[in-house]
């Protein structure tokens, strides 16, 4: 993969449930502006398959299968990234899982399951990463959130209870590495043709109905999402801590308009 820019040459980036949708296009986008990256994914065929399509005859990723919500397995994996490429610069935390149906019909289970993969892994990954990165100097943390953690969206409870605490989470994250020179902010995709939404994407009336909610119209791709994490993980970004981007096609800017008229 080549690009014309190389803003990541001889870094490497973690990206965590980067066997597809934006956490693919995520790991893509690194790889072509020279970064290696660990593809970090639950499931072992597909993150080892986007590391293959990554490196094609070079060394550019590594696919390792972790639990993201398991301490241990988060440990293992950080521990061979930092055993096989010397440093972590980057984290992407987009490891995710959503499960939609009315409150009323939330268990335990679908609460505690939720949570523990869309807010505790990123505190997993972030105890994990955080102190290679104190020790090169620098590191670039971003938490793949949501518009759902903005507002309120009905039979997501427990999703946009995770969403939003991610939100806090990062906002206190960035606080307390004031000084240290590791910057962690938040992405807050909004309607994304990935595999999280594709039974909405797909379907001819949601997908429009979606789409027309949006000021550009038209539903998001995981590369713009990508894109967006690239920018927070650039030197570009170097003001920039503690935030919250919206990558939502100005979705949020529809709906605030359209409660004031």
């Amino acid at each position: 993969m080549q690009s014309s820019r190389q803003r990541f040459e001889g870094k490497v980036a973690v990206v965590t449930g980067a066997a597809g949708g934006i956490g693919r296009a995520t790991a893509q986008a690194f790889a072509a502006e020279g970064a290696r990256v660990a593809i970090v994914d639950i499931d072992k065929a597909a993150a080892e398959r986007v590391a293959r399509e990554i490196s094609g005859s070079e060394d550019r990723a590594i696919g390792i299968t972790a639990d993201v919500g398991d301490a241990s397995n988060v440990r293992k994996a950080i521990e061979r990234v930092q055993g096989t490429y010397g440093r972590i610069d980057i984290l992407v935390n987009n490891a995710a899982i959503r499960i939609i149906k009315p409150l009323l019909e939330h268990t335990e289970e679908d609460w505690n399951r939720t949570l523990n993969v869309n807010l505790t892994a990123s505190f997993l990954t972030c105890s994990a990463v955080i102190p290679h990165m104190l020790r090169a100097g620098k590191g670039k943390i971003v938490n793949v959130s949501s518009i759902a953690g903005l507002i309120g969206r009905p039979n997501r409870v427990a999703y946009c209870a995770a969403k939003a605490g991610l939100i806090a989470f990062t906002q206190a994250a960035a606080a307390d590495m004031a000084g240290k020179n590791i910057y962690i902010n938040a992405l807050a995709p909004g309607s994304i043709s990935s595999p999280l939404n594709a039974e909405y994407a797909e379907a001819s009336q949601s997908a429009r109905a979606w789409a027309e909610e949006t000021i550009l119209q038209r539903w998001g791709n995981p590369s713009d999402v990508a894109q967006a994490a690239l920018f927070l993980c650039s030197d570009e970004s170097d003001y920039i801590t503690g935030t919250v981007l919206r990558v939502d096609g100005g979705w949020l800017s529809v709906k605030a308009r359209n409660k004031t008229e």
